[in-house]
């Protein structure tokens, strides 16, 4: 019998087991989940005699076409064959192929090239779970998960290595997307936020580096590196009433079918996410360029949405006007539920923090906001500075509130906003601090490299904003592309 009738013998002897284990439970009456593990550690043993056959017969057709030709055309030289061991999601195998050399071309194995073997030893398919698992999960973890289903001992390390091999092609990827296709709204929007990631100490230059991340309790200086996340979307105009936001702000129940529309609107259509690492004026120029693609017309309408952070607002400014598309630009609106935080920290000091006042008053300073009297607002909380004398505290917070007020009253025209059918929440960019960076970057005791940290978003926002097969998909073209230049 020759190796390939063994081989095919053996895979049948394999499906012939695993019947015959399915027969023998059956008579002995046990549990379905029980047989479904056993039948699928048989499949998963049968899947390697598989793979194994697979690459035998391609092994015996590239065989079969001679010695390979270097790219001048001259026949290479046959130096030897080696074994190369192959991960895939089935166990671990050797690939065993000839290597052949020329002087042009140097090392060339024409299995490989056929097979299109990865750059490493672990398969395209092992690296795709590994990296999909750890874009949420820690590495450990994805490892955890991938040996309790596969059954087979991986190396931890490789969890990392391979997700961080698969975000290498990430920003050219991106770039080179073709964004014109997809059918979006009529406006659109970005917006910016920043969150600090957790750095490793040895990458911390205090002396060189200033930080403005939000520092978490305890939290010493210098840990923390902050990573500004865009939010690129486009969106169709809703006009309000300021009442359906109060409404929505308050849970008011009543008139409730009156005032909001029986389907929800969707403010960000088709909404695209990236973080960068110490990093703001690129990110601040990645969420512009992205909506811009996003516009074959070239005339929609853009506004911009932002926490009240200076540095992003003066940022965006300077970037629009580099780009000199000022005239679409038609708002810059500060986030209304930020704006709410401050209203309750005045009315705090103003009411006190026990007064059954004090959820009154803040819907009544909302309302001045939404009707457009930010001038009134400031007018009053001026005067209720001077009404009483306040804690130390007391004081800070209604002298923060008011110079807060005054430098952002041109991103607080929230009548025209509503008229017009802007959003005036920054919740998908306040979202996407949380789920796209909090959520996997600051985990317990967690520190990163900055290159890693960096990497992870790249991969992170792949997954985040639905591109994952896709990307897989022209990750490994472009590396075979790399790997096998030759035509032989």
């Amino acid at each position: 019998m020759d190796l390939k009738e063994q081989k095919i013998e053996d895979i049948r002897k394999q499906l012939a087991n695993i019947i015959e284990n399915i027969e023998e439970k059956a008579l002995k009456e046990v549990k379905l989940h029980e047989v479904e593990l056993t039948v699928f550690r048989g499949v998963l043993k049968m899947g390697l005699s598989l793979l194994s056959y697979y690459i035998f017969t391609v092994s015996e057709l590239v065989k079969l076409k001679g010695v390979p030709k270097d790219s001048q055309g001259e026949k290479m030289k046959h130096s030897g064959r080696y074994t190369s061991p192959y991960r895939s999601v089935f166990g671990e195998l050797g690939i065993n192929r000839p290597k052949y050399y020329s002087s042009t071309d140097k090392t060339f194995y024409p299995l490989d090239k056929t097979l299109g073997l990865p750059s490493g030893k672990y398969s395209y398919v092992l690296t795709d779970w590994l990296g999909y698992g750890a874009v949420d999960l820690d590495f450990a973890e994805s490892v955890n998960f991938i040996e309790r289903i596969l059954g087979q001992k991986l190396q931890g390390e490789q969890s990392s290595r391979q997700t961080y091999h698969l975000s290498k092609d990430v920003s050219a990827y991106y770039e080179a997307k073709d964004w014109s296709t997809q059918e979006e709204g009529s406006h659109l929007s970005v917006g910016f936020d920043g969150k600090g990631v957790p750095i490793i100490r040895s990458e911390t230059d205090r002396a060189k580096e200033s930080v403005s991340a939000r520092l978490g309790k305890g939290q010493k200086k210098g840990v923390k590196k902050e990573a500004t996340v865009c939010v690129s979307s486009s969106f169709t105009p809703r006009p309000r009433q300021s009442k359906e936001i109060l409404d929505n702000l308050f849970k008011v129940k009543e008139d409730k079918v009156a005032t909001l529309p029986k389907k929800r609107h969707k403010w960000h259509e088709n909404k695209h996410t990236r973080a960068f690492l110490s990093a703001k004026e690129k990110a601040i120029n990645y969420g512009l360029d992205n909506v811009l693609k996003r516009d074959i017309t070239e005339k929609k309408p853009i506004i911009v949405l932002i926490d009240g952070d200076r540095s992003l607002r003066n940022g965006a400014q300077e970037a629009i006007k580099k780009r000199g598309i000022e005239h679409r630009v038609t708002a810059y609106i500060l986030d209304f539920i930020h704006v709410v935080e401050y209203i309750w920290k005045v009315a705090n000091a103003y009411k006190g923090e026990k007064s059954e006042e004090r959820e009154e008053w803040v819907k009544q300073q909302s309302l001045l906001l939404l009707e457009g009297k930010v001038e009134q607002v400031i007018e009053q909380w001026e005067k209720i500075s001077t009404l009483k004398t306040y804690s130390v505290n007391q004081a800070y917070n209604i002298k923060r509130g008011i110079t807060y007020f005054t430098n952002h009253k041109d991103m607080m025209q929230y009548d025209v906003y509503l008229k017009e059918g802007y959003p005036i929440t920054t919740g998908a960019i306040e979202s996407a601090c949380g789920h796209f960076v909090k959520s996997r970057m600051e985990r317990n005791a967690m520190h990163w490299s900055k290159k890693g940290a960096q990497d992870m978003l790249n991969i992170r926002a792949i997954k985040k904003n639905g591109d994952w097969d896709q990307y897989t998909a022209k990750f490994i073209i472009d590396e075979q592309n790399s790997l096998y230049k030759m035509a032989a």
